[in-house]
């Protein structure tokens, strides 16, 4: 069997929707390859795919409806074998430690833990396996924050990587929601690879979902890898997941847009303790002061 490996060159904040686009169309994974102005979103779908090149750039140039800037937006496309598909993914999904504890790796890859903490996850979506700017960020901030038995909620969970690393941490009980079904059912299945099932409550949808799993309680820590726009719409939402004192993680902004945030916290009521960058990424951690 053949695959069509489709390179999508693109804006860095673009690189989320752009993926979810390419998921959309029957992608069966996606990666990040090379740095600054030559990045693209690369991924690989079945020889009987019905997609064309125009129809893809369309998708990602109509992106700047959501205000967000898609870049070139050139559409690449080559032919490769079975074999060649599964050795590539093998090269980009190495284990990849984090921080001081973490270590995330793929189901097939045996590595030395070194007594990290050990997240295994099914690498079927490149945002949801660290090796992204602002998952790592999200990670780093877990692993820095996470208390003993705390109720977490994880919007936006994706592959389910960050509700996963705040059970191994120690956390008692995680909400954690996607808008994407396909998303869920990914985090869902990694939940249990890993042995976190038991703790991780996964729902599709946004914060009304979250509230409703809560039923009445609220969290001490909330975790949004998201776009910043939607974190900008959902600030007082967020808000309203977290116990007075909670902290809220949030990601997936890039560095244009972090001044547009920060103002959103602020008026839903959030004090701004702390900007992390990576890249031209961005992770703030806000607190709910009242």
């Amino acid at each position: 069997m053949r695959w069509m490996k489709v390179a999508v060159q693109t804006g860095a904040e673009c690189e989320e929707a752009v993926t979810q686009i390419l998921l959309s169309a029957g992608a069966q994974g996606v990666v990040l390859e090379g740095d600054g102005s030559r990045r693209a979103v690369v991924a690989y779908l079945p020889e009987h795919t019905q997609v064309s090149v125009d129809d893809l750039e369309q998708r990602v140039r109509d992106l700047e409806r959501y205000g967000l800037e898609p870049g070139p937006a050139r559409v690449s496309v080559e032919w490769v074998q079975d074999e060649d598909w599964a050795e590539s993914w093998k090269r980009h999904y190495q284990p990849l430690a984090i921080g001081r504890r973490l270590l995330v790796k793929p189901a097939w890859v045996r590595a030395p833990y070194d007594g990290r903490i050990v997240i295994e996850l099914d690498p079927g979506m490149a945002f949801g396996t660290g090796y992204h700017p602002t998952t790592a960020l999200c990670l780093e901030a877990l692993e820095e924050l996470v208390q003993e038995g705390d109720t977490i909620v994880d919007v936006g969970t994706g592959s389910g990587i960050l509700a996963i690393a705040a059970a191994r941490l120690g956390a008692g009980s995680i909400v954690a929601v996607d808008i994407d079904p396909q998303a869920v059912q990914v985090a869902r299945e990694n939940c249990r690879r890993n042995g976190v099932h038991e703790r991780v409550w996964v729902a599709t949808g946004s914060t009304a979902a979250a509230s409703a799993l809560l039923a009445g309680k609220q969290a001490r820590l909330v975790v949004a890898n998201i776009l910043a726009d939607v974190i900008s719409d959902m600030a007082e939402e967020l808000y309203g997941l977290l116990q007075p004192g909670g902290l809220l993680v949030a990601s997936g902004i890039i560095d244009d847009a972090c001044p547009q945030v920060q103002e959103s916290l602020v008026r839903a009521s959030f004090a701004v303790r702390e900007e992390r960058a990576r890249a031209e990424w961005r992770c703030l951690i806000a607190e709910r002061t009242s």
